[in-house]
């Protein structure tokens, strides 16, 4: 059972934050709205007391819902949005003793937001999953959050029932800091530290936040500079890994400034990457280890002045609670959910997130799939998935018959290994079907390339159903406008533009200063009817391709 926000609202008030809660309901904490105030002052952050539950009461989520909205009720700037990409952070002050340690619990940062359309009325949402911090946000803490770019809006989810396992203690490893590259690499900061393991514990986990920032040396480090970085533990080298994400494909476009270009750890407008590694393997209860962070060496170039921002955190906990237990994380396609705005709308093949929440092994599952009330389609995955890991999967097409009159799609999980699911709460998710634009059979598919070589970076296919090749073309000239006759019988189909260099077919405005003769003209992507009617248009500031599904024919 799902509680309204007026019924939780009635239980803070009457009973506690806990009185009366079954497995599955919500309880909504909501301290900032679109009606509290934009804080005051450059780049400054909502700060607020926030009373979370006060019990020992097992959540087995909490969500941490972020709805940002251009508005000009920010006071940053002239702007509805902010005009530059800003990074903030959620922080979490815990009373210790008798000082306060500070929590970084959420890294993000904002897109570029002059002229930007971020949503509509309702705002862009991320989501953050909040429930390893369980054992900090209990009672009241001050929290600072956001900035005053853009109007927050926040919500904490805590989802009652039994988590996979349960988190005992969260501690700082390296609290969030500013730290120049050359101080790091260098050793001066970060250094070897002896952390004592709960001997109550049966799992360990390590956590890293890191961005890039700066334009230092010949690659501009360290935004633009993929950069390796170790946990050494009693001094061998224990876990490795690349702080870099690529951007091309964000959901948010066109935004201004370059944001399709692949950055250290984060992108305009998502949440910071966190490397997660299960220490459990190495490691017993109760030991005293020493961890070091290390960075490959700078180059004696300049690099060594730019700056990385970082939070590294240790948690501890108890012992699988469940068997068998498989949880269906998501559906990213069909989903109308802005995350996954890249993918939909479709009619073509669902995909799934799931992630294995038992201690066993996952070898195979059952997912029961199709309209919600009617008949459902079975697929049987096998695989491997050990506890904690998570796979995407990718679905037969379903009966989509009735659609028109019942879009929602529903996914349920059953018989993880052949046996009976232990905790069936998280077996089930339905999602909003967004219905794809429906073309006549016949029409023109034009494109005009844009120049300076930019041309030979670009291709389309044309994909029916079954991912079958209808049509497609990798060989263009530049400044020249193409006319492409399309005939298609009644189907789904996908439409796929791709750019090799991931900075969509739009002009290089940032050129204009340092090299004018690469800026360019922007080109164009369009769909028109035999008449010339405008059928579908795409932005030209894409990034690193457009996806678009359709329909020939009448929708199911």
């Amino acid at each position: 059972m799902k509680l309204n926000k007026s019924i939780l609202f009635t239980i803070l008030l009457s009973f506690g934050f806990s009185a009366s809660l079954r497995d599955g309901d919500t309880l909504v904490i909501h301290p900032i709205t679109w009606k509290t105030s934009s804080p005051e002052g450059w780049n400054a952050q909502y700060k607020q007391t926030i009373s979370f539950p006060d019990s020992d009461e097992s959540w087995s989520e909490i969500i941490m819902v972020q709805i940002l909205k251009c508005d000009s009720a920010t006071k940053g700037d002239q702007y509805p949005c902010g005009e530059w990409d800003y990074i903030w952070n959620t922080f979490v002050d815990v009373p210790v003793e008798h000082t306060t340690e500070v929590f970084s619990i959420g890294s993000f940062v904002t897109p570029y937001g002059k002229r930007l359309i971020m949503g509509d009325e309702s705002g862009w949402k991320w989501t953050y999953d909040m429930t390893d911090y369980a054992p900090i946000l209990k009672g009241n803490r001050f929290v600072t959050v956001g900035n005053n770019q853009e109007l927050l809006d926040l919500k904490f989810l805590f989802i009652k029932g039994t988590p996979p396992r349960n988190i005992l203690k969260v501690e700082n490893i390296y609290p969030y800091g500013h730290h120049k590259y050359g101080s790091l690499a260098d050793d001066e900061l970060l250094k070897k530290t002896t952390l004592h393991l709960d001997p109550t514990a049966s799992g360990f986990k390590m956590k890293a936040v890191i961005s890039g920032h700066g334009h230092a040396g010949p690659r501009n480090c360290c935004e633009w500079d993929s950069k390796t970085h170790t946990y050494y533990m009693d001094d061998w080298e224990l876990f490795r890994w690349n702080v870099w994400k690529d951007c091309g494909n964000n959901p948010i476009y066109p935004q201004g400034g370059t944001w399709p270009f692949d950055r250290a750890g984060w992108c305009p407008g998502t949440k910071v990457d966190e490397y997660e590694f299960e220490l459990t393997p190495y490691v017993n209860p109760g030991d005293s280890i020493t961890i070091d962070y290390g960075i490959e060496p700078y180059s004696d170039n300049g690099e060594k002045d730019g700056e990385f921002r970082m939070a590294h955190q240790l948690f501890s906990y108890g012992p699988p609670n469940f068997k068998n237990d498989a949880k269906l994380m998501d559906i990213i396609a069909p989903s109308h959910k802005e995350k996954y705005s890249r993918m939909n709308p479709t009619l073509g093949n669902p995909q799934v997130l799931i992630k294995n929440t038992g201690e066993y092994d996952l070898h195979s599952l059952e997912i029961h799939y199709g309209l919600k009330n009617r008949r459902k389609t079975i697929y049987r995955w096998n695989g491997n998935l050990g506890f904690l890991e998570v796979e995407e999967v990718l679905l037969p097409i379903p009966y989509w018959h009735g659609l028109r009159k019942n879009p929602a799609f529903e996914v349920i999980l059953k018989n993880p290994n052949g046996a009976n699911d232990e905790n069936p709460s998280n077996d089930g998710l339905t999602s909003i079907i967004p219905i794809p634009k429906v073309f006549p059979k016949k029409f023109t598919l034009e494109i005009k390339t844009n120049d300076v070589g930019r041309s030979r970076e670009n291709s389309f296919t044309l994909f029916d159903a079954d991912g079958g090749v209808l049509y497609a073309e990798d060989s263009f000239q530049d400044s020249t406008k193409y006319n492409f006759p399309i005939e298609l019988k009644n189907g789904s189909y996908q439409f796929l533009f791709e750019d090799d260099m991931e900075d969509g077919i739009s002009v290089h405005w940032w050129n204009r200063n340092s090299a004018p003769e690469k800026i360019g003209i922007n080109g164009k992507v369009q769909f028109l009817s035999l008449e010339g009617d405008t059928l579908h248009q795409f932005k030209s500031d894409f990034g690193q391709e457009l996806r678009f599904n359709f329909i020939v024919g009448h929708i199911p």
